[in-house]
């Protein structure tokens, strides 16, 4: 065994198991990969890599510079981790209240124990009539203005790169060239249904294109909370009014691509209570201590198997570690 020249070299290559008890009534197989066994805690560092080192080839990010984004999830925390390992400064936006019911103390500390600048934006300060909103583009309305923070910051600022991870190409690379091809290596034989919550659309995505190209009747469930909108500000272009509003140039979401390319065959929406349930009993019956996100993909997963045939073998991430949601613990939030 050799050493590893940074800590970055160690994303990736995570393990993937098939689940032993908590599938103990189904006569299909489920197979989870170990992303919360990323150096930094979370699927999100391949994504982080991935984006930083695009910027960096194509010059956008330049040595001594400063990255952008908006995040209150995992996102934040990898951009914080490979940043400071690569010598960057990293700033966050996120909001100063939340459209939803959770917590994101804990992915906050962690960006903030990385060097991180976090900077609370209030969307009433920012945005006339934000209050007449209805629910779903005041969900967007959230998003747009930490967007066009980090728009004005990178249109004024030359060594800022804004990593802008819910458009950005090599969010869904990360996953199509690395963690998919994986899967397929480490999966001995066809694989019938891959799942994984939308998220940004990266993980979902880029996991399915790799996929696909082997197991042509594979079926896709791409998994969401129960408050969150987020695929209707896409479906209803609500994002795309909130950005033009504020003057932001428009753009492509990722999510974009999943719903116009019918990527997937269902979205399933998963309540709190089933995924804190369900990571409950993936950490005390499979001994995997893993987070809301992965609880919601497995209870996903198993609904899947529940309708197709016997023997049929089915995928999803296990995306982070369950002590990013102890602040919230024993009533934890299934966040994207």
């Amino acid at each position: 065994m050799s050493a590893s020249t940074t800590i970055l070299d160690d994303i990736g290559d995570t393990p993937l198991l098939k689940l032993n008890h908590v599938t103990d009534s189904l006569d299909a197989d489920i197979f989870v990969k170990c992303e919360f066994m990323n150096p930094g805690g979370s699927i999100k560092d391949r994504m982080a890599l991935c984006m930083i080192e695009g910027a960096e080839r194509r010059g956008d990010l330049q040595p001594g510079g400063t990255i952008l984004d908006q995040s209150t999830g995992n996102t934040g925390p990898a951009l914080a981790f490979v940043g400071a390992v690569k010598g960057y400064d990293v700033s966050l936006f996120l909001p100063a209240q939340l459209s939803s019911s959770y917590d994101p103390t804990d992915r906050i500390r962690l960006a903030l124990q990385y060097g991180c600048e976090v900077t609370p934006i209030d969307l009433d300060d920012h945005m006339e009539g934000a209050g007449h909103l209805n629910g779903v583009e005041r969900a967007a309305a959230f998003v747009a203005i930490r967007m066009k923070q980090c728009h004005d910051l990178q249109l004024g600022d030359p060594s800022v790169w804004w990593a802008n991870q819910l458009c950005n190409v090599d969010n869904t690379r990360a996953h199509r060239e690395h963690t998919g091809r994986e899967i397929l290596q480490q999966v001995d034989g066809p694989i019938d249904g891959w799942v994984a919550s939308v998220g940004t659309g990266g993980t979902l995505l880029g996991v399915a294109q790799a996929l696909g190209v082997g197991n042509p009747g594979m079926k896709v469930h791409g998994v969401v909370p129960a408050d969150d909108p987020r695929l209707e500000w896409v479906r209803t272009r609500a994002i795309h009014r909130v950005l033009d509003r504020l003057g932001v140039p428009d753009m492509r979401f990722l999510m974009e691509d999943l719903l116009e390319g019918g990527v997937m065959d269902a979205e399933v929406t998963v309540q709190d209570a089933d995924a804190r349930d369900m990571a409950d009993r993936l950490c005390r019956e499979e001994g995997l201590y893993c987070g809301m996100s992965s609880g919601a993909n497995v209870h996903a997963a198993i609904e899947m198997a529940r309708t197709m045939g016997a023997g049929s073998r089915i995928v999803t991430v296990l995306v982070d570690r369950r002590d990013r949601y102890i602040s919230e613990h024993p009533d934890e939030h299934y966040v994207f």
